[in-house]
This record gives structure tokens, C-alpha cells and sequence, in this order.
């Protein structure tokens, strides 16, 4: 308990280099700690997750409310010296705007005027990462990883009235995905897409 407390605490931290090593300083610990902590302990990260939700969703002031709505998004983490990271591959990374080496996830959040909170994120994989690339079971393209989030979310009793995401997720293969659930939804529309109404298909 208290090596992932001082974990919690260090995470609030900037650094110029996120690693073990940097947090450990931080923390004024030792580095194999959070070595073994992160990477061989046997704690349940699914488990800590349901708890942190169950938490917030026990509260009335932190509680999710049916006039919030379900923003999903990806984010990237920098790491342009990485090598041998997992995930770590030349791809487009939101916060520098420009491809760079850098890890993506994909995250879910609930927003209302009132309040706001993570529900969950999930690393994004590079088909390369895997022997048989796009084909292999174990892959999922980011549209996969929305589609579980959006059902994690409906499954774990987070409410909310409508979801919303960029462009880039504006899909037919998600936006249908949204729509056969009966959630409305708010996107931008690339320009290079083609929008049919009812009665153009009339």
C-alpha cells in the first residue's frame, strides 16, 4: 500500500521525462520498487479500476448524471528515443500534433457542466506489434478500443445522454455502432466524407 500511494503522489508530478527512475527520485525511494511494483507485483488493475469508479459513483457529488455525456478521445505520450518500448511506434501523437515515436491510448471521459471524470483508457497497440498485424485476433484498431469503452461504460452504470468524440472517430463503422445502442451522438465530419440523410435515401 505504501509503494502505490507514493505512486498516486508522484503521478502529479511534471517531468521532462517520465520513468521509474525519475519518479523513484521524486519519491526519494528506490528504483527497483517501482520497478517490481509496476511490473511483476500481482495486483489487479481491473479491480483498482471498478473500485475508483465505485467510489465515484457512491458520491452525489462526483457521480456520474444522466445530463453529462460520454467524450472519447486518444491521447499520445512522447518517447522519442524509445526502442524496445511496447507500443512504442512512429505514429500520429495528439498532444504535438506532427507523428513522433510515442505511445497512444484511447480514453473515455464523462463531462457536464457540473463535474468531470476519467472512466477509463485503454493502450492502443500497432498492428505491427503483433506476428499477423491487422489480421491477428488479438489486434484492435482504436475504433475497436472506442466500441469497448463505449460498452464498458453502459455496462458499468456511468450515465450519461449522448457521446461525443473528433473527426477522426466519426466512422460509419462507430457511428452505426452508437446509433444500434440508441445513443446520440456529436462529432465533426471530415471533409472528405459523404453525409446521406433519410430522405436522400428515400
Amino acid at each position: 500500500m505504501a509503494i502505490f500511494t507514493l505512486c498516486i503522489y508522484v503521478m502529479f508530478k511534471d517531468y521532462k521525462r517520465c520513468s521509474f527512475y525519475a519518479m523513484a527520485k521524486i519519491a526519494n525511494t528506490d528504483y527497483q520498487k517501482f520497478q517490481y511494483f509496476l511490473s511483476d507485483s500481482k495486483w489487479n488493475l481491473q479491480a483498482l479500476k471498478n473500485k475508483r469508479l465505485e467510489i465515484i459513483e457512491n458520491q452525489l457529488t462526483t457521480a456520474s448524471t444522466k445530463d453529462g455525456i460520454l467524450a472519447i478521445d486518444d491521447t499520445g505520450c512522447p518517447k522519442p528515443f524509445a526502442k524496445k518500448t511496447q507500443g512504442a511506434k512512429w505514429q500520429y501523437c495528439g498532444p504535438l500534433k506532427r507523428e513522433e515515436i510515442c505511445n497512444v491510448a484511447v480514453a473515455s471521459t464523462f463531462v457536464s457542466q457540473s463535474k468531470h471524470f476519467p472512466v477509463d483508457i485503454i493502450p492502443y497497440l500497432p498492428a505491427d506489434d503483433f506476428k499477423l498485424g491487422e489480421n491477428d485476433t488479438k489486434f484492435k484498431s482504436k475504433i475497436d478500443i472506442a466500441k469497448d469503452l463505449f460498452d464498458d461504460a453502459l455496462e458499468k452504470g456511468i450515465k450519461f445522454s449522448s457521446v461525443t468524440f473528433d473527426s477522426w472517430y466519426a466512422s460509419s463503422e462507430f457511428l452505426e455502432y452508437i446509433d444500434k445502442k440508441g445513443k446520440p451522438f456529436f462529432s465533426e465530419i471530415k471533409s472528405n466524407r459523404n453525409i446521406f440523410t433519410l430522405l436522400d435515401i428515400a
